[in-house]
């Protein structure tokens, strides 16, 4: 199977804070996974594709955090839950949040290599 992202991906549980644009209450998940072009999470609400969030990602094992807006590329019901799973797309994030996360992925496949 060929892959379909630009970007690697890696695990990653972070937490991940986010509200629908036009802004609405301000929610908190955890994240699936992350790669340099988007983050992957589980929601209580069913959100259209295409919509914007504003979203806050905190990472756990690291200090850095990052604000940005995001597009949800895919969205999917998790069968037996009341979750959904989305796929979101960077659309607008600060430049010093895309070398972290390039640094961040490249160390995480660094120490998977040795």
């Amino acid at each position: 199977m060929q892959e379909r992202r630009r970007y690697v991906r890696i695990p990653e549980n972070s937490q991940i804070s986010y509200e629908v644009i036009p802004a609405e209450k301000m929610k908190e998940h955890a994240t699936k996974d992350i790669g340099q072009g988007g983050i992957r999470f589980f929601v209580h609400e069913f959100i259209s594709k295409d919509s914007h969030l504003k979203i806050k990602l905190s990472f756990f094992k690291t200090l850095f955090s990052l604000e940005g807006l995001v597009r949800i590329a895919w969205i999917r019901e998790v069968p037996y839950t009341e979750q959904y799973e989305v796929g979101v797309e960077f659309i607008d994030i600060p430049s010093k949040a895309v070398e972290y996360l390039k640094d961040y992925i490249l160390a995480f496949l660094n120490a998977k290599k040795k």
